[in-house]
């Protein structure tokens, strides 16, 4: 055995292969070792994600699995590294259909929280020809939101949208509540970005009355988030922070640093809409703390970004520009679009009051240039 790095370990080639040859002979004990295997892989992804375990409600039971918290599940995620992807196409490939669909679903939240959307997204269309003949019945409709979901992070709202369409059929379809739910709170969050408004709200409020019904905290917290951020785009701050303080008591009570990060970051926006500077620093640097802690790099330079804004607003604007540096220095070539262009339009705003056109230009136009600038 080779030990690469601590707790992981490899085959040479040759003993591979060899002892693929031995397993050949015993087929029914190396079937039930690569379960195993994938099971791992299945818990790993299902108690890293913010979703938790319970927001897996088909599949296999991961309360016994050798992770004790979250924290540990999530860095063994991350030791795996580029084997995520291998692992699902092997379990497509070797007919395990189910095994793929779920650890498929599962690492999700996990890889659009470091960036990883390429990875993502070919781990979810590796699985998606399997979940029409898997024998979970939630898969096809799980696995277009999910794709639905990539595609937000990464700026692509109306191909979200479609995705989240065929997954809300499917899920009626199957009788799924849970699933029918979680595909109108991507579609509103979709509708919301492409400033469909009313449909955004019919979608956001009915979820909430299904997250209620299926007593789902996390689906309560982020369509209550989502209809604040909503109503910030009507420029209704008062009525937005009034959403995301329900969704911040949903967000403690799970107790996931990135949902409460995230919550955090929409409420300081909306004081900073409203000229309360200290409010949103504050805010901010509580966001960006627990962004660090869960090693979410969007999060990071949303919550920086943010905070240089406020220190914008504070009048200390050389703190502003570091801040909104830093938070352009967290992105990656993988980052969000949107977020980007954010950053960039804020830190070009900064720059010219500090009395720097020529760098404020070159944001804007940088930001201008991006795929999907509006």
């Amino acid at each position: 055995m080779q030990q690469p790095q601590p707790s992981r370990y490899r085959l040479h080639d040759l003993v591979r292969d060899h002892t693929r040859r031995l397993a050949a002979a015993v087929p029914e004990e190396a079937a039930a070792d690569r379960a195993a295997v994938l099971h791992l892989y299945t818990a790993a992804g299902r108690i890293a994600s913010d979703w938790g375990p319970e927001g897996f409600p088909t599949g296999p039971d991961v309360s016994h699995s050798p992770f004790s918290d979250w924290r540990e599940a999530d860095a063994w995620l991350e030791a795996a590294g580029g084997q995520l992807l291998d692992v699902v196409a092997f379990a497509a490939a070797t007919g395990q259909r189910d095994h793929a669909c779920w650890i498929a679903e599962s690492l999700v939240d996990s890889l659009v929280r470091q960036g990883r959307f390429h990875e993502c997204r070919s781990a979810l269309e590796l699985a998606l020809p399997g979940a029409d003949l898997a024998d979970d019945r939630r898969m096809p409709s799980s696995l277009r939101n999910c794709l639905a979901i990539a595609d937000i992070y990464q700026g692509s709202f109306q191909q979200a949208h479609t995705w989240c369409t065929d997954a809300l059929r499917l899920a009626r379809h199957q009788g799924d509540l849970r699933e029918q739910a979680r595909a109108m709170a991507v579609m509103g969050a979709a509708e919301r970005a492409l400033g469909r408004f009313r449909e955004a709200a019919t979608h956001l409020c009915e979820v909430m009355g299904l997250a209620a019904r299926l007593n789902d905290d996390w689906l309560a917290g982020m369509s209550s988030c989502n209809l604040g951020a909503l109503h910030g785009q009507q420029e209704r701050h008062e009525e937005a922070l009034t959403y995301y303080a329900t969704s911040l008591t949903f967000a403690e009570k799970i107790g996931r640093p990135r949902m409460i990060s995230k919550t955090l970051c929409f409420t300081a926006e909306a004081h900073l809409a409203l000229g309360r500077h200290t409010e949103a620093k504050d805010l901010a640097q509580r966001a960006a703390g627990l962004a660090q802690e869960v090693g979410d790099l969007q999060l990071r330079a949303t919550s920086l970004s943010l905070l240089g804004a406020a220190e914008h607003g504070r009048g200390d604007l050389p703190l502003a520009i570091a801040l909104q540096r830093e938070a352009l220095a967290t992105l990656t070539e993988h980052t969000s679009r949107p977020l980007e262009m954010e950053v960039r339009r804020r830190l070009g705003h900064t720059y010219a009051a500090a009395g720097h056109p020529d760098k404020a230009e070159q944001q804007f136009r940088i930001a201008r240039s991006l795929a999907g600038a509006t």
